[in-house]
């Protein structure tokens, strides 16, 4: 009998060479681990001309992807192609036609991962995708199992390493957001097109995907709060650095008594003490609490070829080993629709905000009733001269409401002493939940 694991790659890019390289290198070392032959037998590629730093013969390789997820002779489609359109009709296709899948698209599994994992489980294959969040830390893996126990009760991570390396960058050496970005792009570390990764949306797709496997049902995306980096300053970095704080670009989730979860994606200051707060660069982080297993952190590199290949491969071993005893492996990591989300007006949180003001008498005072008159009392603040007049004043405040918070800003511009409100910062005290 014929017991080979013929494998079929949509799309040889970055991830796609490191995965068939790393099949390459280490192809007996990951049979005797999966228990099974493993080939590679078509790749579906773009341009079957254009060079490449990995050599696959030209007649592995085709522009015709439908033909490799309708291909019989093909066990395992790997999808590596990224976006929505054509990967999750190819995906499905896949599928439909008896094929198991790992993918390591995140934008895929944020939108359709429980239409696509009902799919699968009501055909008896496997669907993985580790590498869709955090490149090669096993993230997805440990909430599927080793953590399914625990009442995930809050998730705080750094997820996107291009946004990591600009804000640790910007915070070392006191340089502005777009001078780093042009330094990112330069050495690859951005794309030309920045957006995904500053506004959040790289962010978000993982954070929804990580939160979909924690609580049970798909995170619908426009239930989560999405803001980037491009409002942070270096200014706002040297304020925070002398309160004793580290601006990062946080995915977070938290369980609400009410049984919502709230999620959302933006800049937040967290301690020097917590543990995400000195995880920097391009290196990705997920901090965890749940109710039995208490605080666990994760992380490590969370983009990159190799990364990413280490956990393609860890699914496609995984896939191998559930064909060799004939059955899916798969877990069901979602139910069918979607968990209830709270909009962020009803987050407690603490903030810290900048404002410049002419420098004139009782103006303090003004400033702190209209806060008090929202609930907003301050915790900690400090003053700075500016020319002709003028000042700068920086607070943090105690715990109040998000929607009050919001208006005691708004209240704040019509002073007429306040010359410049800058955005508010949310502020993380690294406690449990």
């Amino acid at each position: 009998m014929d017991t080979r694991v013929r494998i079929g790659i949509l799309g040889l890019g970055t991830v796609g060479s490191g995965t068939f390289r790393m099949l390459e290198d280490n192809l007996n070392m990951i049979t005797r681990k999966a228990g099974r032959q493993l080939q590679v037998t078509r790749i579906g590629v773009r341009d079957v001309l254009k060079e490449r730093d990995v050599t696959v013969p030209p007649s592995m390789l085709t522009t015709d992807l439908g033909s490799i997820v309708d291909d019989p002779e093909i066990d395992v489609v790997i999808e590596l192609i990224g976006g929505i359109d054509p990967a999750a009709t190819l995906v499905e296709r896949a599928l439909r036609n008896g094929k198991h899948v790992v993918t390591a698209n995140k934008e895929l599994m944020a939108k359709h991962g429980s239409r696509l994992v009902s799919l699968a489980r009501s055909l008896g294959l496997d669907l993985h995708y580790e590498a869709a969040v955090g490149g090669g830390i096993p993230l997805v893996q440990p909430l599927k199992h080793q953590l399914a126990g625990n009442e995930v009760l809050r998730m705080m991570g750094i997820l996107n390493g291009t946004t990591n390396y600009i804000l640790t960058k910007m915070a070392d050496e006191g340089a502005d957001f777009a001078n780093v970005l042009k330094e990112a792009q330069a050495h690859g570390y951005a794309e030309s097109d920045p957006t995904n990764d500053v506004d959040g949306f790289d962010t978000m797709y993982k954070i929804a995907v990580l939160a979909s496997i924690a609580f049970g049902q798909q995170v619908p995306l426009e239930g989560i709060h999405r803001e980037g980096i491009r409002h942070v300053t270096r200014e706002a970095m040297g304020y925070a650095d002398r309160l004793g704080y580290r601006i990062r670009l946080l995915g977070i989730v938290e369980a609400l008594p009410d049984k919502r979860i709230l999620v959302r994606v933006h800049p937040t200051m967290i301690p020097k003490a917590h543990p995400l707060a000195s995880v920097n660069g391009v290196y990705n982080a997920l901090w965890l609490n749940g109710d039995f297993v208490g605080d666990l952190m994760f992380s490590g590199r969370g983009a990159g070829a190799n990364p990413t290949a280490s956990a393609v491969m860890g699914d496609l071993i995984d896939i191998c080993r559930n064909l060799v005893v004939e059955g899916s492996g798969s877990a069901i990591p979602y139910g069918e629709g979607d968990i209830q989300t709270a909009p962020i007006d009803l987050l407690i949180t603490r903030y810290c905000f900048r404002v410049q003001v002419q420098d004139r008498p009782r103006a303090l005072g003004e400033l702190a009733t209209v806060l008090g008159n929202f609930g907003v009392s301050l915790a900690a603040m400090e003053m700075r001269p500016l020319p002709d007049g003028f000042g700068e004043m920086v607070f943090l405040t105690h715990p109040c409401q998000e929607s009050e918070f919001q208006k005691a800003m708004v209240n704040l511009q019509r002073l007429d002493f306040i010359t410049e409100v800058h955005p508010a910062i949310r502020v993380e005290d690294g406690r449990s939940a």
